[in-house]
């Protein structure tokens, strides 16, 4: 028979994973998933949203960043009682996007269909923040 020495710190671990495990969660609710692509003329970005109306929703473009927040209602109200189980988010959240580049916020447009919001934003193309190359003498 063979004793393994007591270790404390075993389940401190544990707890430590599992808490991690439901904060990895909540982000995902309150913070939607975005992609961001960049051309030679603008900047998208794709974020999913789905569930929320357009009346619920608040763009602000910025000309380094998006912010992207709202609130999903919930489609019913329902009795605390009645509930067995509650995985859809119900509640505001906000999302701060830095853009690659510097952008036109002003000719920022915006689309919202099946739940996905589309931010298609011109960049901005200043010509002195080009280098140019100096030969020493």
């Amino acid at each position: 028979m063979s004793l393994i020495p007591f270790n404390p710190f075993n389940d401190l671990e544990r707890l430590r994973r599992d808490v991690d495990d439901v904060f990895k969660s909540i982000e995902f609710y309150e913070r939607p998933r975005v992609d961001v692509f960049e051309t030679e003329n603008e900047v998208k970005v794709v974020a999913d949203i789905p569930g929320i109306s357009k009346e619920d929703l608040d763009i602000t473009v910025y000309d380094d960043e998006v912010r992207i927040s709202g609130e999903i209602r919930r489609t019913a109200e329902y009795n605390e009682e009645s509930i067995r189980r509650s995985e859809r988010y119900h509640g505001k959240f906000s999302r701060v996007i830095s853009l690659p580049s510097e952008v036109k916020s002003e000719e920022a447009k915006a689309d919202y269909k099946d739940g996905v919001l589309t931010l298609t934003i011109p960049k901005l193309h200043n010509k002195a923040t080009k280098g140019k190359r100096i030969r020493l003498s």
